[in-house]
Parts: C-alpha cells; sequence; structure tokens
C-alpha cells in the first residue's frame, strides 16, 4: 500500500517537476576533474552540486548523454551505478532508458528481460517517467517484471494500468478481483469495474459502483453518500 501511495504521489506530481525540467533543466552533465569524475547538477534548494560517482575511473570515463556515462568497467546513471550493465555495449534510449547486449535499464534499475529477442516497449511517458514493456514471458512496470496469464494478450490501458484480458495490473501489481472487461480508471486514486470500487489497490468497502462517481471538485461518493479517500465519509 505504501508503495502505490508513492507512486500515485509521484505520478500526480510529475507532470509539475516535468515543467519545471523542461524550461530549466537541473544543469545535469558529467565533469572529469582533480582526478574523479562528478555528476554536476542544479537544484532549486541547494544551487549547484557535484556528486562523485562512486569507484569511476577518469582516465577511461565516456559521457553517452548528460544522464549516461561509462568507464570501462562501470555504468553510471547520472550519479548512480547501473548494476549489472556492460560499459562495451551500452546504449542510450530515451531518457531515463538504457540497453545492452544482456538487459534493459530504468534510471539505474535493471529490468532483467527474459528474452532480449522480443523485448518491446509498449507505452512511455517521458514526462511523468512511466514505462511498459513485454517480451514473450513477462510484462514490465518501469522496473518491475511481473508474470502474467496471457502474455500474447497483454495491453496497456494507461500509464497506470494494463491488462491480459485475464487480470488487471495496477502500478505493476495484480488487481484482485478487477473484470478487465467493464474496468475502468478514474480520478484521485479511484477506479471501478461493474462490481467494484477501488481507491489504489484496495476495495472501497460497501461502494456501490453504478452510481459511483467523482464530481468537477474532486469529490467521491455513491448512492449512499460521500467517500474521503477510499471510506465512507461518517459525517
Amino acid at each position: 500500500m505504501d508503495k502505490l501511495l508513492r507512486n500515485l504521489w509521484i505520478s500526480c506530481c510529475a507532470i509539475f517537476v516535468a515543467l519545471g525540467m523542461a524550461s530549466c533543466g537541473d544543469g545535469g552533465k558529467y565533469v572529469v576533474a582533480d582526478d574523479c569524475v562528478y555528476y554536476t547538477y542544479w537544484t532549486f534548494s541547494f544551487g549547484q552540486l557535484n556528486d562523485t560517482l562512486p569507484d569511476a575511473d577518469p582516465a577511461t570515463f565516456e559521457s553517452i548523454k548528460d544522464w549516461l556515462g561509462h568507464d570501462s568497467k562501470r555504468v553510471y546513471f547520472k550519479e548512480r551505478l547501473i548494476p549489472g550493465a556492460d560499459p562495451s555495449t551500452i546504449k542510450a534510449k530515451k531518457y531515463p532508458l538504457s540497453y545492452d547486449k544482456r538487459d534493459w535499464y530504468f534510471q539505474s534499475a535493471p529490468l532483467h528481460v527474459a528474452d532480449m529477442s522480443t523485448f518491446e516497449i509498449l507505452d512511455f511517458d517521458r514526462d511523468l517517467q512511466r514505462l511498459w514493456a513485454k517480451d514473450s514471458r513477462y510484462a514490465y512496470y518501469d522496473s518491475t517484471r511481473i508474470e502474467v496469464e496471457d502474455i500474447n494478450a497483454f495491453k496497456v490501458i494507461d500509464f497506470s494500468t494494463a491488462t491480459d484480458g485475464h487480470h488487471v495490473y495496477l502500478w505493476g501489481q495484480r488487481l484482485e478481483g478487477a473484470d478487465p472487461a467493464t474496468f475502468k480508471t478514474l480520478e484521485d486514486g479511484y477506479s471501478k469495474d461493474k462490481n467494484h470500487v477501488w481507491y489504489l489497490n484496495d476495495v472501497v468497502e460497501g461502494a456501490d459502483a453504478a452510481s459511483f462517481n467523482i464530481d468537477k471538485e474532486g469529490n467521491a461518493s455513491d448512492k449512499h453518500g460521500p467517500i474521503y479517500r477510499g471510506k465512507r465519509d461518517q459525517e
């Protein structure tokens, strides 16, 4: 539950962050100086910061993009080490995606792709930094690998939700009891199908799916009354 709350909060805030980045950027780039490699970037709170790359070799370091670099042994996303990445074959895709001969990487996290030959990106939003992908065996949400019932039928509904025709997957996790044929995402963390209403990944107990709605002010309710953050309003 805490993970889903964080994901929702990140998605709600990401647009505003992205607008700030698009207008002025963080000034991120790699700098080799004083026998060290730094990732230097700008922040609103602290101005220019310089983070030392752990164990980077300045003699062999190369910058592929402002956000992706490597030396002879290691690969970095900004200032963070990408564990297991191959520096000799690493390539940048769209920020923050990269790949090498054996895996794909979302920011600094390996996806642990099972079948590189069939891997495909289904949906990618750079501003929200949200990824849906699949290969012949698994689906992937950001850096989470998902075991689905029917990979051939797997498709994306929206940036947070996907289905394989048998189950619904929300924020990379199976939403138990959801009906794929009637499921739809709503605003403010809510979703519903013909039988249930969910707040994040929790069923809203007693909610009437047919009458449930969210008004223009963002207030949730059904025919029984108001609902606040997935709970029946007692006032």
